[in-house]
């Protein structure tokens, strides 16, 4: 009996340990330590790709005759690729002077307020172009003449785009001293004072033969209406003075050919020979209207003055002057014809060197 109650006690001792340990606090459970990192190793920063700078380009076209506008269409084109292709980008904004200096001016000054970050300026004026050049100076802006010449003066042009007008006017000299060793000339020339005509009719006039003379000549302002004006009125009292017309662009050559045709003198004795290439004075010289043409294109100027431009801007060098090429082209030298496409801008934006200065 006294085992029995002995061994009930001892039963009970143990189911009270047993309770009383489980109700104790259970210890705290041990963190886990960081992973060391490996010696020498750094977080990898991801960063958003940079943005490609874009450049705001500010150009002022001469008037909206088919020369100045198809450079500025083809500078379109040619944006068009560089913001597809380039590591930067271009943003370009055109107006218009309508052959007016004070307006050209005006457009400069407008631009220099809106901060473009290059300026170009197909001039009507070499003296406005001067007066734009040393107000671009003040403001720190790179200023590009297209197409013309600024006048001599204080202020910098960055660069001047432009064919040599000395050198195709004496290829059209030399082309008539060839050709036609005894021609007497009549000149129906652009506008006088925007730093092209002078330029075309020095090389024209050293390049003529010892028997080729200049009898008259005026200005036609690039102008169709005007140049047939001007021949109309020659043609009044015409005693054959002279048999060959100096038309210096694809519009004065319209003129030109429209009168001679209404008289009934084209070619009898009366011959032209003019410049530019564009379609219709180069049908001209195929179809016998025109004895030859010198072929210039304003499509590709835009290529090669965009190279240019942008390297500017990019901050590389370039020469202060940058001559475009021009060839003649007559019935038999079709192929030499640059052609006026708007493509040619992209063309010439990718294949031209600038040259070293």
């Amino acid at each position: 009996m006294k085992k029995h109650k002995l061994l009930v006690l001892l039963v009970l001792v143990s189911f009270m340990v047993g309770l009383l340990a489980s109700c104790a606090p259970q210890p705290a459970a041990t963190e886990k330590a960081p992973a060391t990192e490996a010696p020498g190793e750094q977080p990898v920063a991801t960063q958003a790709p940079a943005e490609k700078p874009v450049f705001n380009i500010c150009y002022i076209q001469y008037s909206s005759d088919a020369y100045y506008q198809m450079q500025a269409d083809a500078a379109k084109l040619v944006v068009d690729y560089i913001n597809a292709s380039e590591s930067f980008g271009v943003e370009m904004t055109f107006v218009t002077s309508e052959g007016k200096p004070e307006k050209e001016l005006a457009n400069i000054e407008d631009f220099i307020a809106q901060g473009c970050d290059a300026i170009i300026d197909f001039t009507g004026a070499a003296e406005t172009a001067q007066r734009g050049a040393q107000l671009a100076n003040a403001a720190d802006i790179p200023f590009f003449v297209v197409g013309s010449t600024a006048a001599e003066g204080p202020g910098k042009v960055t660069s001047t785009i432009k064919g040599d007008f000395v050198k195709m006017g004496g290829m059209i000299g030399k082309y008539i001293a060839d050709h036609y060793p005894d021609a007497k000339i009549a000149i129906v020339e652009g506008t006088l004072g925007q730093g092209i005509v002078e330029y075309f009719e020095e090389g024209f006039e050293k390049n003529l033969g010892p028997n080729n003379a200049i009898v008259i000549k005026a200005p036609g302002d690039w102008n169709a209406e005007k140049s047939q004006n001007i021949m109309n009125d020659w043609l009044v009292n015409y005693n054959g003075e002279f048999d060959m017309v100096y038309a210096m662009n694809a519009d004065i050559y319209l003129g030109v050919v429209r009168a001679l045709e209404d008289a009934g003198l084209l070619n009898n004795p009366i011959k032209i020979i003019t410049h530019n290439g564009r379609p219709e004075d180069f049908q001209g010289v195929m179809d016998g209207k025109a004895v030859a043409t010198n072929s210039n294109s304003p499509t590709y100027e835009s290529g090669v003055l965009l190279k240019v431009v942008t390297t500017v801007l990019n901050g590389g060098t370039v020469p202060e002057l940058v001559i475009t090429p021009s060839t003649m082209v007559d019935k038999d030298t079709p192929e030499n014809l640059l052609g006026w496409e708007l493509d040619k801008g992209v063309t010439a934006y990718q294949e031209y060197e600038i040259p070293e200065n």
